[in-house]
């Protein structure tokens, strides 16, 4: 597996072109009332979403202006996709771990000092939001080279080692959705397919009904986020600034 080290500014930017904003959209379908997602046996709230995004936003804001990379402000709904896919992605690796009794690997402590020193002087909720969000991929990967290691008895540290351990434990991820429902609350558009978590998916349950949600669409689907005429003509409730 491919040890990957971004500072927190680099991680937190990349939800400018995470998610879509659906401010508008149609009602949910197969997902109980309050819930964002649920992962086998664990279910996310969308008050959890809700209250992770903007502890989020801020420690976004702040970590940019620090490196003066601000870009003005970014549509609210795109934190609240990005957040919905990484606390989905967290679940699914307790419940993987779980199921497997086992712990994530060490890199995923390292990366979470990591995180933990560089946001020291920041609020402790915004900090665990970094950690829960920005951390969430690494969290899943660690805990299935930790269900390799089990599998395969392989515990060796080279490169070769963890991709093999790594491959193992997403085969075991494969067969484990096989017998356990996982749903995510359409208005994200998120997908999961094998374990694997993409934004932009959409399907005919969640539509948007404005002409402002549906440029959060369009603006969602756009390589280079979204435009500032349309996040300009947002409310400021609905922006992260």
């Amino acid at each position: 597996m491919t040890r990957t080290r971004r500072n927190p500014a680099s991680v937190v930017a990349v939800v400018a072109v995470a998610g879509l904003l659906l401010s508008g959209c149609g009602t949910s379908v197969g997902i109980h009332p309050g819930a964002a997602a649920n992962i086998g046996g664990e279910t996310v709230s969308m008050s959890t979403i809700d209250d992770t995004a903007k502890s989020f936003c801020k420690a976004y804001v702040k970590q940019s202006q620090t490196q003066q990379q601000a870009s003005g402000p970014l549509p609210m709904g795109t934190f609240r996709s990005y957040v919905a896919s990484s606390l989905a992605q967290r679940a699914l690796g307790r419940e993987l771990a779980d199921a497997y009794d086992v712990q994530p690997a060490g890199d995923y402590d390292r990366q979470v000092a990591q995180y933990q020193a560089a946001l020291a002087s920041s609020p402790a909720s915004e900090r665990e939001a970094v950690v829960q969000v920005a951390a969430a991929q690494a969290y899943l990967q660690n805990v299935q080279v930790a269900i390799g290691q089990r599998l395969t008895g392989n515990t060796g540290t080279s490169n070769s080692d963890v991709k093999a351990q790594l491959q193992r434990g997403e085969v075991a991820t494969q067969d484990w959705l096989k017998d356990h429902d996982v749903s995510i609350d359409p208005v994200f558009g998120i997908d999961v397919d094998g374990g694997k978590f993409t934004t932009g998916h959409r399907d005919q349950t969640s539509y948007a009904l404005s002409a402002l949600a549906r440029g959060g669409v369009e603006a969602g689907s756009s390589a280079n986020g979204p435009p500032s005429s349309y996040t300009s003509a947002l409310p400021a409730s609905q922006t992260c600034q």
